[in-house]
Order: C-alpha cells, then structure tokens, then sequence
C-alpha cells in the first residue's frame, strides 16, 4: 500500500515539476482536430452567423430599451431623444456590441463583416457614432411611414399606431444594419475587382 502511495506521489510531483518547467520550446503541440476531441460539445450548436445577427439584434433591442423607453419620460422632444439614442447606439456599437462579436469569432477576425467599423481604432467611436445616426434616420422614418399608411388606411388619426418597443426596434435596425453594410461589401468588391483588372492589364 505504501510502495503504492509512493508512485502516485511521484507521478503528480514529475507533473508539477514539468508545468513549471514548461516553454514554448518544451511544450508540445496539438493539432486543433485533437483538441476539438477533449472539448464540451453543446447539444445546440449555433453557427458563427446566427450569433453575430443575435448579438446585433439583442444590443439594438437594449438600446431601444434603455434609451427610448428610459429616457422617453423625461426627453419630451422627439428630435432630442433621436439624437441621444443615435449617440447611445454609437457608443454601444463601438464598445461592447463589436468586442462581443470579436469575442465570439471564431475563427479571429471572422466576424468583421459584422461591423461597419471593424478595426479598433481610437476614431471607430467617431464613426460608429454617425453611421448610428444614418440607421437611426432610416429607422424614424420607417416608423413614420408605417404609421401614415396604417393612419391613412384606418382613418384613424390620434394616437399612435405602430409603436416603438424593443423586439420590433431592433429587427427594423438589424435590417437597414446588413442593408448598408451589404452595400459597404459590394462596392469592396467593385474596387478589388476593379484594381485586379488594372493589375493584369498592366
């Protein structure tokens, strides 16, 4: 029982030892198929794609939440509390939405088409902020229109329609969000298409 004792002793001492010792000479590597076999697997996998559009539809829902619902009681004015939360959604789309989605590729980098702005720079903020305040216009408007169809077909005039709440919010947002940014991907593509023409013909 003794002699037994004495190797386990052993075993977990060499490998204490050998994590101290350890290098980037010395420690061996594995190739991603072997670590993918030690692993937890979900029983739901989730695909890259569908969590980037969930991030970006739960931030813009929460923005609408805290913005226009939390500060709509006290921002009478329907232009202020437009520019507040355009800012707002700037700020949150620079700090937290887009390090969510950097956070979560996999693999590193793959999510950038996600993001109007992808690199982090200290200017990133800059232009998340006005390119909140194109989707945010885009977004009133369609409130707008919305309500003047709907008012035009009832008859009905007092009162508001189709209300802003949080779930629908963040769909019509998520929405004009992939429509400039399917812009902003084919027109890179026009230019790159464009500059390799160039390239051969030269």
């Amino acid at each position: 029982m003794a002699k037994h004792e004495d190797n386990i002793y052993k075993i977990n001492t060499k490998a204490v030892d050998d994590l101290v010792d350890a290098t980037p000479e010395n420690t061996p590597h594995y190739s991603e198929e072997e670590l993918k076999k030690y692993r937890t697997k979900s029983k739901i996998q989730i695909s890259g794609k569908s969590k980037a559009l969930l991030i970006k539809l739960w931030f813009s829902g929460a923005v609408c939440y805290f913005f226009i619902w939390g500060l709509g009681m006290y921002i009478a004015s329907t232009l202020d509390l437009f520019f507040v939360t355009a800012i707002g959604m700037g700020f949150v789309k620079d700090i937290l939405e887009n390090n969510a989605l950097r956070w979560v590729a996999d693999p590193p980098g793959s999510n950038d088409r996600w993001m109007m702005v992808p690199k982090k720079r200290y200017v990133s903020l800059i232009f998340n902020v006005l390119y909140s305040f194109v989707v945010m216009f885009c977004v009133m408007m369609t409130y707008e229109g919305v309500n003047g169809t709907l008012s035009a077909v009832t008859g009905q005039t007092e009162g508001v329609l189709f209300g802003i709440e949080p779930v629908t919010f963040a769909l019509i947002y998520l929405l004009f969000d992939l429509f400039f940014l399917w812009i902003k991907h084919f027109a890179a593509k026009i230019i790159a298409d464009a500059r390799s023409k160039v390239e051969k013909g030269d």
